[in-house]
């Protein structure tokens, strides 16, 4: 038997991978000192419980480790996302799983490049992982829990574990997040670290998105980083022993107590050749090491692995009982849930919609019905499982999915599921003050089915209503949107967007978020123009924990966002307005106004000047914005609706930057203003109320 420290076995973290050649320590070392702060008598019982855990695994390698047993783990996967990248999709979590059930049962083609040294005893660990298809309530589940929070960017963090957890003696969690902090990639614990109630919550690995399967987000390079966690869960230690710096001379002194993996020190570069401690060939291809070549588990690897799933410490030995593997549904999962999504609600005539197939479980085969008289049914998964569908003309259409196991049908209909437009269907300017029906030009999108965009008399910045969202009431992370259709920008020269909001944080901080995003291909892909933030820039007066309703205007806030890229100036322009919360307030919007800025006359490819007027509509001074370069003759001119001239505004020098439009006494309505110099001018639509 190797030697080894026990309180330094005790206080091994796991460590995830990095990019090639890049070494991402842990930072599991301070999240146990948290865990003893929170636990007293934390570091005692570690101790104990990893001796305790040492004596059981000599006395089970001494019986061979229990025969070639199939060992079969329920597996749950809880992303923690903001609706970004992070939110990785179905098939890179199947693509992980794959995997790990790859690398564990030694299917993985790369065996063949494992040196001669070690290729008689890399091993098959007859351990298996699969998705649980029941939940701890006996409901049928697809395994992936889906949370919205902003603890995505924080995984050491011990309450984004508490905002979805399942009972470890049923179920190996794994936590997807989209940043650990300092570089690391994954981290578990040890069984010995976690043994007893006080240690469950902290049971279990938590991932980085990109580093999970190979597809996606991630990539072959960091395919491997799950099955090295999962080696730490099952007390396995890195080959140079209980630290994170490999690479170090003093790692010889140490051992990771498996007979057949020779001391080391460890190694972030691929040197197959190595014999770091002696003339022993190092294992440098092992899962346990940093060196990104990783092929294989030793047989003295599998046998402490398959010996901790043997141990009650940290229950790991209720996994995979027949009772258990039963209760979760891993055996013979049913198909019991039919369920699709689409990359897009709302296209273009011409434009191609993504289906993706959310049913589980063991589906074979699928009849599509896209509601415009076209179909698509196969047992094909690359063709028929999510297939991409082409609508030509414009309207709003129904789709249906069925879905068969070979035994069992079942099929969903989604009512109004498609909205196809047309190019240019609004024309510039789009003014929306909520005074006439809702949601009239508007599009919206009640994501969760809950409380949504409303019209309310009872709170405006100008007229008599404006738009609410009741978000007092809203669950946490739920999101809401609203978009237009096309507006015709074609061979504007800037376009703007003005909004008023009222919000209010309540007294503890939250962190709502209100985005503003804009599309110059009728929604394929979307661009975030502008980011309020409850901790920062959303809110417009003072925080409260009642129902908030802006008591006057001074509640109230104004934006403007230019376009000045000719990208967006198309008459596939749309923009979207789209709320999530995260526990604040009521949200208010008032005198939303899109408009293009277009040229008049004969134009050099640079323009002379451009300049933008606003608030708009206002029914109060207006301020004109003027960008050009120095103090020119320049002519301002007011039209009415009808194109007479009503005023010049000015005529004489005018520099760059904020003048004053003293129109104040004009009535009500709209206006054009026309500004000039020389043979070149620029208009712009204003409304006065």
């Amino acid at each position: 038997m190797k030697y080894i420290y026990t309180i330094l076995l005790c206080c091994l973290s796991a460590i995830g991978f990095a990019q090639q050649h890049e070494t991402h320590f842990c930072g599991q070392t301070a999240a146990r000192e948290r865990l003893f702060e929170r636990h007293p008598h934390a570091r005692v019982s570690c101790e104990h419980d990893t001796r305790e855990l040492e004596r059981f695994t000599q006395g089970f390698e001494s019986q061979r480790g229990g025969g070639n047993q199939l060992y079969i783990i329920p597996v749950v996967f809880h992303i923690i996302h903001e609706n970004g990248n992070e939110n990785i999709s179905q098939e890179q979590i199947t693509n992980a799983i794959d995997i790990l059930n790859r690398d564990f049962r030694k299917l993985n083609a790369d065996t063949a490049d494992i040196v001669d040294a070690f290729d008689d005893i890399a091993a098959d660990t007859y351990i298996e992982f699969r998705l649980a298809t029941i939940d701890p309530d006996g409901n049928c589940h697809s395994g992936v829990n889906r949370i919205v929070s902003p603890l995505t960017n924080d995984g050491t963090n011990s309450d984004m574990k508490a905002l979805s957890y399942w009972p470890r003696s049923s179920y190996l969690n794994i936590w997807v997040c989209g940043e650990i902090g300092n570089g690391i990639a994954g981290f578990t614990n040890l069984p010995g670290d976690v043994n007893g109630n006080w240690g469950a919550l902290e049971d279990g690995i938590v991932m980085r998105s990109d580093y999970v399967g190979s597809i996606g987000t991630s990539s072959p390079i960091r395919s491997r980083t799950l099955t090295h966690e999962i080696g730490h869960w099952l007390n396995l230690y890195h080959t140079w022993g209980p630290t994170n710096s490999p690479g170090e001379a003093s790692n010889c002194d140490f051992d990771d107590n498996v007979t057949d993996t020779p001391n080391t020190i460890g190694y972030t570069s691929c040197n197959v050749n190595g014999a770091s401690c002696g003339s022993a060939q190092d294992n440098v291809q092992n899962y346990m090491e940093y060196s990104y070549c990783s092929r294989m588990f030793t047989q003295g690897q599998a046998t402490r692995m398959r010996t901790a799933l043997q141990s009650s410490t940290a229950q790991r030995n209720q996994l995979w009982t027949q009772a258990n593997l039963e209760e979760t549904g891993v055996l013979n999962p049913p198909l019991c849930i039919v369920s699709f999504s689409s990359s897009q609600f709302t296209v273009c005539a011409g434009d191609t919609v993504a289906f993706f197939d959310n049913s589980y479980h063991n589906v074979l085969s699928w009849t599509w019905d896209f509601g415009d008289g076209q179909t698509l049914s196969g047992n094909d998964p690359l063709v028929h499982k999510n297939p991409v569908h082409s609508y030509v003309e414009p309207g709003v259409y129904n789709v249906s999915l069925t879905v068969s196991n070979g035994a069992q049908n079942l099929s969903a209909t989604e009512t109004a599921f498609v909205r196809v437009l047309t190019n240019a269907m609004l024309s510039s300017p789009l003014e929306e003050g909520f005074e006439g029906d809702w949601p009239g030009n508007w599009i919206t999108n009640n994501i969760n089915e809950d409380e949504t965009w409303e019209i309310t008399p009872n709170a405006f910045y100008s007229g008599s209503k404006a738009l609410r969202l009741r978000n007092f009431s809203i669950t946490e992370g739920n999101t809401d949107e609203f978009y237009t259709a096309t507006i015709d920008l074609s061979g504007a020269e800037a376009a703007f967007i003005s909004y008023k909001w009222a919000w209010a944080n309540r007294t503890t901080e939250t962190d709502d978020r209100l985005r503003i995003s804009a599309s110059y291909d009728c929604g394929l892909t979307w661009s975030q123009r502008k980011l309020h933030k409850g901790f920062t820039n959303l809110p417009t007066t003072d925080p409260t924990n009642t129902f908030f309703v802006p008591a006057s205007i001074d509640d109230w806030d104004e934006e403007e966002i230019q376009l000045i890229n000719d990208d967006w100036f198309t008459d596939r322009f749309r923009v979207k307005f789209e709320f999530t919360s995260y526990g604040g307030n009521n949200l208010y919007l008032d005198d939303i106004n899109i408009y293009g800025q277009f040229p008049t006359g004969v134009r050099e490819a640079t323009p002379l000047f451009y300049y933008n007027v606003y608030p708009n509509p206002s029914d109060e001074n207006m301020t004109l914005d003027v960008f050009q370069q120095g103090n020119e003759n320049m002519r301002i001119e007011m039209f009415n609706s009808q194109g007479q001239l009503v005023e010049v505004l000015h005529d004489g020098l005018l520099s760059s930057g904020k003048h004053l439009l003293p129109i104040e006494h004009r009535a009500s309505g709209l206006y054009t203003i026309v500004l000039s110099k020389g043979t070149h001018s620029a208009i712009q639509r204003v409304v006065f109320r």
